[in-house]
């Protein structure tokens, strides 16, 4: 009974072989679709793909269902959504898609992991502007401020970057009765003052 039971697996994973084998396949020209693009154009930013756009996967699983899969049936996108301010490339993920379900029971590997974009960033200079506010302790008075660094590099889109008019330090000397020395937030204004 047991090698009754062996052979019979033996003869099944035989059959299973014989008749639908794994396989794998490359296949190319693959469109990668970008996607929450509005990540960075809401920011500004406009942006132009360098490489990328189309590529090649290797797709692997029963040859019965390779043999049906066309470039038409791999998704392949890139989430603009994760670019970091710095960074100038999108993960790529694929899979499979056969009459509106993912295929599960194949494995899909892209040749090219991430979309390489050109993003347009500037990077402009500030000189950092100081602004008190608050009242000092009764009988003390501000006789000398200061701000350091006294100027600032900032980095984004161009039309970001042209609606600064002022950078300033914004210091709080509420009650004051001695030196104060802090880190204090910077605030960007427009020509309105906003």
């Amino acid at each position: 009974k047991i090698l009754s039971a062996l052979c019979a697996i033996v003869l099944w994973t035989i059959i299973v072989n014989i008749y639908d084998p794994t396989m794998g396949v490359t296949i190319s020209t693959v469109p990668v679709q970008l996607i929450n693009t509005e990540s960075l154009t809401d920011k500004g930013y406009t942006y132009e793909i360098t490489d990328g756009s189309k590529i090649s996967v290797y797709v692997s699983g029963p040859k019965s269902v390779i043999t049906d899969i066309k470039a038409a049936d791999i998704v392949a996108t890139a989430d603009l959504s994760r670019i970091t301010a710095f960074a100038d490339y999108a993960d790529i993920d694929v899979k499979v898609v056969k009459d509106g379900k993912t295929l599960t029971n194949v494995e899909v590997t892209p040749k090219t992991t991430a979309v390489k974009l050109d993003i347009e960033r500037v990077t402009q200079q500030f000189d950092v502007g100081m602004e008190v506010n608050g009242t000092e302790a009764e009988g003390y008075v501000v006789t000398k401020q200061s701000v350091s660094p006294s100027t600032i590099k900032i980095t984004g889109s161009s039309t970001t970057i042209a609606k600064i008019a002022q950078v300033k330090a914004i210091c709080d000397i509420s009650n004051a009765q001695d030196n104060i020395q802090s880190v204090v937030p910077i605030v960007l204004y427009d020509t309105d003052g906003n």
